[in-house]
């Protein structure tokens, strides 16, 4: 029997996870990348879930991601205290913020749009192959 068979279910998936965690921030630091480590652990632990013979590994991460994506909503809390707290940055940066925000908004909506648009019209090709497209 393993060593890792001997802990807790939640245990192990908190290992699981902080592991991916950590081989992100060693990847950021390491490698000089502008995306932040975490989300570079979690595309590994997305990657690992993908391939087959590690697919294991990332399914002993379900019993400790279950509760915390239950409780996801206390996640948001310290962020809302750092926004309170910079209340005043803020403010002084608001029309900049307003506009990437906003920016941001208007170009994710024009892509998904065009995206959906294209999706739809090879659905129709693949559906009537043999009527020309009006």
């Amino acid at each position: 029997m393993t060593r890792a068979a001997l802990l807790p279910p939640v245990l192990l998936g908190l290992v699981v996870l902080l592991l991916g965690q950590m081989a992100g921030l060693a990847l950021e630091t390491v490698l000089h990348l502008p995306i932040p480590g975490v989300v570079i652990g979690l595309v590994l632990l997305i990657l690992l879930g993908v391939l087959r013979p590690t697919r294991a590994v990332v399914r002993a991460a379900e019993p400790a991601a279950t509760p915390l994506l239950q409780h996801l909503q206390l996640l948001f809390v310290p962020p809302g205290v750092g926004i309170v707290l910079e209340l005043q940055a803020l403010a002084q940066n608001a029309l900049p913020i307003a506009l990437a925000v906003g920016g941001s908004f208007v170009l994710t909506l024009l892509v998904a749009g065009t995206l959906l648009q294209a999706l739809l019209r090879r659905q129709d090709r693949r559906r009537s192959p043999g009527q020309a497209s009006a």
